[in-house]
């Protein structure tokens, strides 16, 4: 089964105190790159979450948005930091008078100021983790979802795309009995004209002929990339997904393909190889984007 690196999920957990919000955003990554900011009072619980997002999605750069709304005012942990915006009050109005400016300093900006609110510290509350938690947990399964339905669609463009590699290379193993047969009357030819000057035996003369054939010879390659492909095939259908295989079989596909273009030498051939290039550089771009 296919995974997408790409995908999104959100979820609400919600009491009679509070209402959470959690979206995770996934996007590609080599690794798994985690941006995650909790409220203070449960930093501790931190690498708790990391590791389930971790362990759950595998690879990927994941965005983490949270929203806690207090819906009980008795719960509301912000305050006024008095001391500080009173120290801020005194000295705007120094400043003020100081430079003989009219306007007042209002309590809207002064609030606005650094620190002046700030949440209280302490454990926080276990109904609201409880309930982070929750909406964590339930975001990251509907990620989960979301990646397996573009993984569906991934799965499909890729395996299509390896079946038009299998198809090509069917077209070339036809054409190989005449490329051999060509290929031979072209080295017979240049052979017999450097006989026709100088002594050659005859026993040499066959054996040089079966060098040169076996030296442009591709079924060895041809053969690898049928095996190749067929374990493409196989590896897309395993239950688990393996964006990173798939991406080293699919370099030794392109290694066959490229040896094949530079060794068959038959503009036939040829034709059949770039579609079978065409193909690959689809999957490479495709395999990227899977877990």
């Amino acid at each position: 089964m296919i995974l997408s690196m790409t995908g999104y999920g959100s979820a609400t957990a919600t009491s009679d105190n509070y209402k959470v919000t959690v979206e995770l955003k996934s996007l590609n990554s080599k690794y798994v790159e985690i941006n995650i900011k909790l409220p203070r009072n449960y930093i501790k619980e931190e690498m708790n979450l990391r590791n389930l997002l971790t362990k759950s999605l595998q690879r990927g750069k994941i965005n983490v948005l949270l929203n806690v709304e207090i819906l009980n005012p008795e719960k509301q942990r912000l305050r006024i930091n008095v001391p500080l915006v009173t120290s801020y009050a005194n000295e705007l109005e120094a400043l003020r008078l100081n430079l003989g400016l009219e306007q007042q300093v209002d309590l809207e900006y002064l609030l606005s100021l650094p620190d002046a609110v700030r949440m209280d510290g302490g454990e926080g509350d276990p109904e609201e983790w409880e309930l982070i938690d929750q909406a964590f947990r339930q975001a990251t399964q509907a990620l989960i979802r979301s990646r397996t339905e573009e993984g569906k669609a991934l799965a499909q463009d890729m395996l299509s795309s390896n079946e038009v590699i299998a198809e090509q290379l069917v077209e070339v193993r036809k054409l190989l009995p005449q490329r051999i047969e060509n290929i031979r009357s072209r080295v017979l030819s240049s052979l017999q004209e450097v006989k026709d000057r100088v002594q050659m035996d005859g026993n040499r003369f066959e054996q040089e002929i079966l060098y040169y054939i076996e030296k442009l010879d591709i079924n060895e390659e041809m053969v690898r990339l049928e095996k190749h492909i067929a374990y493409f095939r196989q590896t897309l259908a395993e239950p688990r997904s393996h964006g990173k295989k798939l991406g080293f079989i699919s370099q030794e596909m392109g290694r066959e393909i490229n040896t094949i273009g530079s060794k068959a030498n038959d503009a036939d051939i040829q034709v059949f190889v770039v579609k079978m290039k065409e193909a690959l550089e689809q999957i490479k771009e495709q395999v990227q984007n899977v877990v």
